[in-house]
This record gives C-alpha cells, structure tokens and sequence, in this order.
C-alpha cells in the first residue's frame, strides 16, 4: 500500500505539472500572429479529444449509465463556462494570474454549499474567501502606487479569468451534493461532452460569421498540440487525478493541484511571454494561503464527522490527525 501511495503521489505531482503547461501551450497559440486557433474552437476541440480519449478508456464502464447520470446535463453546462471564461479570459491576459484565479473558486464554493444543501459557512472558509479575494485584489493590480493601482493591467482578461474561477467553484459545489453516487470518470465524461456541444455552440454563436473572431490553421503540429492538450493535459489527467485520490489524503490533493498555477507562472516567465513583478508574487502566494487554509480545515471537518458517524480504527484516526 504503501509504494502505491508513492505511486498516486508521483502520478498527482506529474498532473500538476501538465495543468501548469497547459495554459502557456495555449497563451503561445493565441499570440502567434495570425493566432493559430480562437478560445471557443480550442475549447470545444480540446474537449472533442478528451471525450474520445476517455470513451475507449472506459469502454465496458458504460454498462453503469443510467436516468439518474442525466444530472450531468447542468453540470456539463456549469463546467462549459468555467472553461469558456478561463480560456477567453486567457487571451487578453497572463498565463499566471490566469491560473491563480482559477483558484476564486473558493470564494463561491461555501456559497453554494449553503444553497444547495444548507451547509452553513465555517469561520475558516470565510476567512480563506477573504484572503482568496485580498489575493486577487493584488494579482490583478500593477504596482503600489493605490491611485494608478490598476492601470496597465489587463481587467478584461483578470476578470474573464476570474468569473471562470467562480463558475469552477459552482461545479465543484454542485459535484459535491448532487453527484456522490456517480462514477467519477462516466460522470467527467459526461460532463466533457456537455463543455463540448457548448463549447462548438459558443464558438459558431460568438467567433463566427457575426463577430468574426474565428481561427482555425490546418497545421498539423498545432493540430497535435490540441490533440496533447485535449488528451494528456484534459482526458489522462482527469482520470489520472481521479486514481490518485484513491491513495492520498484530501488535503494533500487540495494543496498540491493549485500549485500547477505556481508551475505556470514559472514557465511563462522563463519564455518570456510575462516579466515577473511583486504583485504577481505576493498576490500568488496569499491566494495559495487561502487554499491551504481551506483545504486543511475542510479535511479536519471531514475527520471529525466521520468519526462522529462510526467507528474507526486507530490507525483511521491517526490518518485523520494534522
């Protein structure tokens, strides 16, 4: 067991290094000139590939489908914004504050924990939505001087971002009450095709002959670029994120995933696509307290109300113990 939790760790470590790629795969796709692909057709083929990858990965799995996975339906519509504001958001701002905003997810998941199922808010979730939102405040800022605070910067692309990281949060709040039941990789499947159709729909609706923001190139080394993103970067870490969790504790997975933003960052600088400066340092770092605040007293709520609903070993309570 042991060496298996090696393993997943290992296989978790590698996915956030993909997510980290992911962004800055796509930011060099839209600042070649003419951009090689729109944010709306990338999306729907990113996700056109993932849903073929995991059909043949989950083949005989399909027998499971029932009435009850047509919850799918809202929640495939929920992550299709999520996607669709991240990847245009994407276009008109940085792969980093790209990805850390992402991470305002936790800003709207206590929300709609209460509204969906009457979960009142922690303390410690309300003061990690404070720190995530005191963290994006600097992110999206340049510099200190307070009245040229947000000149220069790039509100459309930070905001986009940011409602993308909101609609994240809905998804993950809503995955959480109505789809404890589901398999995980149908019910991801699922999902990606919904972002899919919706993704082709807003592409035709709002790249297409009205607006004419559509590009498309038939190159073959950007079409396996998609082909990467949609498959390695989409599919395989899906389900390898899904394994994972398997194996390694909550907190674990809820600290280290966000860190692909840190990965991001790191490699967007490195190729010169941004310069680093102390907003993007400082507001990174407190949006990554806020995540570790709230992930490890999410895992020691969850400790607690399972040892107030059975027994457990004590090597269980150990495990629960930070």
């Amino acid at each position: 067991m042991k060496k298996t939790k090696i393993i997943a760790f290992i296989v978790l470590v590698i996915v956030v290094l993909l997510w980290g790629v992911a962004p800055v795969m796509a930011k060099m796709i839209y600042d070649t000139e003419p951009p090689l692909f729109s944010p709306g057709i990338l999306t729907a083929m990113r996700g056109l590939f993932a849903v073929i990858a995991m059909a043949l990965f989950i083949n005989k799995g399909f027998k499971k489908v029932n009435k009850s996975y047509l919850i799918c339906i809202p929640a495939g519509l929920i992550l299709a914004a999520a996607y669709i504001f991240q990847f245009v958001g994407l276009k008109y701002t940085d792969p980093s504050k790209n990805t850390f905003l992402e991470n305002v997810s936790c800003i709207t998941i206590p929300i709609f924990m209460f509204l969906f199922a009457r979960e009142k808010p922690t303390w410690p979730s309300i003061i990690a939505a404070l720190i995530c939102v005191v963290g994006s405040i600097f992110l999206m800022g340049n510099g200190f001087n307070i009245l040229h605070f947000f000149e220069g910067g790039s509100l459309l692309g930070d905001g986009l971002s940011a409602i993308g990281g909101l609609f994240f949060g809905l998804d993950i709040a809503f995955t959480k009450v109505f789809c404890k039941d589901k398999d995980p990789l149908l019910y991801v499947f699922f999902q990606l095709c919904v972002t899919t159709v919706v993704s082709f729909i807003y592409t035709f609706a709002f790249e297409g002959p009205v607006f004419h923001e559509f590009n498309f190139t038939s190159n073959v080394l950007a079409i396996l670029e998609v082909v990467f993103l949609g498959v390695v970067c989409m599919a395989v870490c899906w389900v390898a994120r899904a394994w994972s969790m398997k194996f390694i504790d909550a907190v674990t997975v809820s600290i280290l995933v966000p860190l692909s933003a840190v990965v991001a960052t790191s490699l967007s600088i490195y190729t010169g696509i941004e310069h680093f400066n102390l907003n993007l340092l400082i507001g990174g770092l407190i949006i990554l307290l806020s995540i570790a605040i709230s992930a490890i007293f999410d895992y020691r709520k969850e400790c607690r109300e399972k040892h107030n609903n059975q027994e457990e070993s004590p090597h269980e309570e150990n495990q629960c113990e930070l």
